[in-house]
């Protein structure tokens, strides 16, 4: 078939959960024969006509502020309302000057500048989904996320990674009305409904009312690839840049927002042990200064030492994090999947999971598992997987055979059984 994926979170700069899983998604669909195009709502600049060869694709552009931003967001919204069919061409790649190169895959790409925000913003004012068009035929469009766009006559599947903002409403900055009427839109429109962990399955289930037989768990695959022994003898050295040495620190990975628990991690761990380094790999996202607020002064200059706040980190230095830290603690409130967790025992990295949510199936009995609202038991958790040489190997070898349960292979199988119901 003609698969047509959403480009709306394959090419974050920062990368996500969901961007990991358009790319996979991408590599298992062509493994079983399709035909893979992308649909691109990037901005365009620099060039009277956006689909030329000089194309400018600018995802990235400087965020605006002030007078600026409310004028741009009033455009936007003025393009949502007004536009009810978005009309999307073949991108002539030849030539191009792309803002970042690695954005756009070398499949064709249709583009249709600035879709995404127009299309939220005509659904957030109007309740109406903005119908895309394009020159060609195409077979399914596949969402990778409950987004507000539709084509006619084109089978529609929908990936639903979780219902977080109806579960925890206090931790994601979604307008609450406006996200339960979308997924229910789209669960309505979708021929097919895919989500990554049977959690997350219940979770549809319960809260949007949707049949059982509708909906299919192909839990996610993990593009991270362990250290070969070049890359291992040289860790000290590649971890020297930031500071750290092989097994000597604790590991988080992930965004610093509400839903991560950011804020309890770092208490706990500076408790349970009194000079190992927190490091936390990830962007600062939604509330990130109320989660971890001024650490120098909640916490002190001195403990404030021990809590190293990398940011975004490259694929490449994250797979070099995960194999030389002591563990991966990962107390998140709750996951639809739990990606960190799957990659940490892909890496040989033993693991410390709050198992609520789909962190539960990710890890099954291959983490050390803990309450992550109960200070006292996750306090207990890290000092036990930071002490315990014996409880680290354990999980080490449970983690290698768990991730077993989501190889790349596993993943293309179920993907096929998920597509075989639009047939």
């Amino acid at each position: 078939m003609r698969v047509l994926i959403d480009g709306g979170y394959r090419s974050l700069a920062q990368g996500t959960g969901i961007s990991t899983y358009a790319r996979s998604l991408e590599a298992g669909l062509s493994a079983l024969g399709h035909d893979v195009y992308w649909l691109s709502g990037a901005h365009v600049s620099g060039a009277p006509d956006p689909l030329s060869d000089a194309v400018h694709l600018a995802d990235d552009r400087p965020t605006a502020r002030g007078l600026r931003a409310n004028l741009e967001t009033a455009v936007n919204m003025g393009a949502g309302v007004l536009k009810a069919t978005a009309l999307a061409r073949p991108l002539k790649r030849t030539g191009a000057v792309l803002a970042r190169p690695h954005d756009l895959p070398q499949r064709l790409t249709f583009l249709s500048p600035d879709l995404f925000v127009h299309a939220h913003y005509r659904h957030m004012l109007l309740r109406q989904f903005t119908e895309v068009k394009l020159p060609e035929p195409i077979d399914v469009l596949h969402l990778t996320a409950p987004l507000p766009i539709r084509m006619q006559g084109v089978r529609t599947v929908v990936t639903l990674h979780d219902l977080v903002p109806i579960r925890l409403p206090y931790t994601t900055s979604d307008n609450k009305r406006e996200f339960i009427d979308r997924v229910r839109t789209s669960t309505r429109y979708a021929d097919l409904i895919i989500t990554v962990s049977e959690a997350s399955k219940r979770d549809i289930i319960e809260l949007l009312d949707v049949p059982e037989d509708r909906i299919f768990v192909t839990w996610q695959a993990s593009d991270i690839e362990p250290l070969n022994a070049d890359e291992r003898s040289a860790l000290p050295r590649s971890l020297s840049r930031f500071g750290l040495t092989p097994d000597g620190y604790g590991l988080f990975v992930g965004a610093i927002e509400p839903k991560k628990n950011v804020r309890r991690l770092i208490d706990a761990f500076l408790e349970a042990h009194e000079s190992m380094p927190l490091v936390l790999a990830g962007p600062k996202a939604w509330k990130w200064d109320n989660e971890i607020g001024d650490l120098d002064k909640r916490i002190g200059p001195d403990a404030r030492q021990r809590v190293r706040l990398l940011g975004h980190v490259p694929h490449e230095d994250l797979r070099r994090l995960y194999a030389g830290a002591r563990a991966l603690i990962f107390p998140s409130l709750h996951e639809g999947f739990g990606l960190p967790a799957l990659e940490a025992m892909r890496m040989g990295c033993p693991v410390l999971a709050s198992q609520s949510g789909g962190l539960a199936q990710v890890c099954g009995s291959a983490a050390l598992a803990v309450d992550p609202q109960d200070m006292t038991n996750l306090i207990a958790g890290i000092a036990r997987i930071l002490s315990d040489d014996g409880l680290r190997s354990d999980l080490v070898s449970a983690g290698h055979a768990q991730a077993l349960c989501f190889t790349s292979e596993v993943y293309i199988k179920r993907l096929q059984e998920a597509y075989a119901h639009l047939t």
